[in-house]
């Protein structure tokens, strides 16, 4: 990898700010030199905000679009999230996981974004896909229902070894446009992380990988927000992977296991889990975090495996639709 991924995602973000009045974002400047984009808090964000702002937490080395429609049946079509990328594991586990919870006194957000790779320069992940963060700055994006202000930006910086004026927030509740674009551009993570935290899979091995989920209607109750966007990829989600495996090695048992539908908790709906955990997000079992329908491309034999489907019928429960009738 030639370019810093904070680099990467500090060009989409000054693009961001530079474009903000036609993306409905609104960006400022903290006290201690800190860049805010605000992309639903107060803002009211926008489709392509939603674009770029996932674009952001994969480190800005990917391809994200939205597909208007994204049919899932011949009975409900939605507009949806087509994520690509030609480095799997690293833009997915290296950056798009939300794996930093923040909480500074009464601030709680969940990061992602290539900041990370500053505060968990020592993971493994880096030392697989033979990354090294050498850029003096940090791009992150924050799920977060409030602004940071100065002791927010300060702790991050300081978490990430770089001066609070290198560093960049991004901030979208899941309640928003913005929010519910960005947790939907999450199919391919969820598989590639159950992939290696679950299954123990070389994920270097996955040499390009796509996804597409439908976008999650936004809902003003965060609480139902949150149930409705992970509803989508478990529910909804289609991903696809290119895999090169060992001579020998079959992938049919990798395909059969990912799809969300192979776990036998599958069924309930994301609330009823987070409701199980107690309300921690990070106490989920990391089973449940997984795409609907899995398509694996053997790049060695030619052979495709295809596993799990679309659930419609839980999804329209989880979005709520109301199927109105002409009379």
């Amino acid at each position: 990898m030639s370019e810093s991924m904070n680099v990467a995602a500090k060009k989409i973000a000054d693009k961001m700010i530079a474009d903000a009045d036609k993306l409905k974002l609104i960006a400022s400047t903290l006290s201690n030199g800190t860049l805010v984009i605000d992309c639903g808090v107060n803002a009211k964000g926008s489709i392509k905000g939603g674009e770029l702002f996932t674009k952001v937490c994969l480190g800005g080395i990917c391809d994200v679009g939205i597909s208007i429609p994204g049919d899932l049946s011949d009975i409900m079509a939605m507009p949806a999230v087509k994520v690509k990328t030609d480095f799997p594991a690293l833009t997915t586990l290296g950056s798009q996981k939300a794996g930093w919870k923040i909480e500074v006194d009464d601030y709680f957000a969940m990061a992602s974004g290539p900041a990370q790779t500053h505060k968990f320069k020592n993971d493994e992940i880096y030392a697989m896909t033979n990354y090294k963060e050498d850029s003096d700055i940090a791009v992150i994006t924050l799920e977060a229902n409030k602004l940071p202000d100065e002791k927010v930006a300060q702790f991050i910086a300081d978490e990430c070894g770089v001066k609070t004026d290198n560093l960049t927030i991004l901030v979208a509740p899941t309640a928003s446009l913005v929010g519910s674009i960005q947790i939907s551009g999450r199919a391919l993570e969820v598989g590639i992380y159950k992939m290696y935290e679950v299954m123990g899979f070389d994920v270097t091995k996955i040499t390009y990988a796509a996804g597409i989920t439908p976008i999650t209607p936004v809902d003003p109750d965060n609480l139902k927000a949150m149930g409705k966007t992970n509803d989508a990829i478990i529910f909804g989600g289609r991903t696809y992977y290119y895999i090169e495996p060992d001579e020998g090695e079959s992938l049919e048992e990798l395909a059969t296991n990912l799809p969300s539908s192979s776990s036998e908790n599958y069924g309930k709906s994301f609330l009823e889990f987070f409701e199980e955990a107690d309300g921690d997000f990070y106490k989920i079992p990391k089973e449940v975090f997984a795409p609907a329908q899995v398509i694996v491309n053997d790049m060695v034999t030619g052979e495709m495996f295809h596993t799990g489907s679309i659930d419609l019928e839980r999804l329209k429960k989880s979005f709520e639709v109301k199927e109105v009738k002409f009379l």
